[in-house]
């Protein structure tokens, strides 16, 4: 039985453990990463969504944590985007209406690709997002004469894998879902583990994930699209290839 492990937040995980364990592979969380909520940028949070003309939530995290603290705020009329097709199909289920996304790629790059985001002048977006990250899409959009906001509604800290489990029984493969989730898993698991980290099949939903994994070594990545359902599809295409 093939073993899979998805390193991303556990509030995101249960849809693609379900379709793991539906093709009858052994499925695990890696804990690389917590997810914690800022209460302070929380709090904020209605207040700069009201002045807002747009909001953009970087991450299903930012979803996650985020969207609870708007409930009952009037967003009518405020543009909602996103980058990835299921984050946009889950704000959209939970806003109760469409929501701007590319469909051709699933980045900040592939956004401001849109024709509506071509002129942005005289427009207020805010940014709803963890603390850090890229800063292209502030900047272009303030390049554009977009002013722009940001609410840092979460920080990042080191989860804690079990790693004798890990060493124990190595997985078949492990879909990581973020180049700083690839960061975190080589600098927990330590210099002891890096070539065997190196030997895995990792699964990612973006050719930029799998440049992180090269940098540090790995040969086997399977790139995606970035819905569960193309994940499973890419690592089962894999494994029918390479039994």
């Amino acid at each position: 039985m093939k073993r899979v492990l998805a390193a991303r937040p556990l509030a995101q995980c249960a849809d693609l453990l379900d379709r793991l364990r539906a093709e009858g592979w052994q499925a695990g969380h890696l804990p690389l990463m917590e997810i914690v909520p800022r209460p302070g940028a929380l709090d904020a949070l209605p207040a700069q969504a009201a002045a807002a003309d747009a909001l953009f939530w970087v991450s299903p995290s930012a979803i996650d944590v985020g969207w609870p603290a708007l409930a009952g705020a009037d967003l009518a009329g405020k543009r909602l985007a996103c980058v990835g097709a299921a984050s946009a199909g889950r704000l959209a289920r939970l806003a109760g209406r469409p929501v701007l996304h590319p469909t051709s790629g699933s980045d900040s790059e592939a956004l401001l690709a849109l024709p509506e985001l071509a002129d942005v002048s005289g427009q207020r977006w805010l940014i709803v997002r963890g603390q850090g990250g890229r800063a292209l899409l502030a900047d272009t959009l303030a390049a554009r004469g977009a002013q722009v906001d940001v609410a840092e509604v979460y920080r990042r800290v080191d989860g804690a894998p079990d790693w004798a489990a890990f060493d124990a029984a190595p997985p078949d493969a492990v879909i990581v879902s973020s180049g700083e989730m690839v960061e975190q898993l080589f600098r927990l698991a330590g210099p002891s583990r890096t070539g065997a980290l190196q030997c895995l099949l990792y699964c990612v939903p973006h050719p930029r994930i799998a440049e992180r994994l090269a940098a540090f070594g790995a040969a086997r990545v399977v790139t995606t699209r970035a819905d569960d359902a193309s994940l499973v599809a890419g690592l089962k295409e894999w494994f029918r290839r390479h039994p």
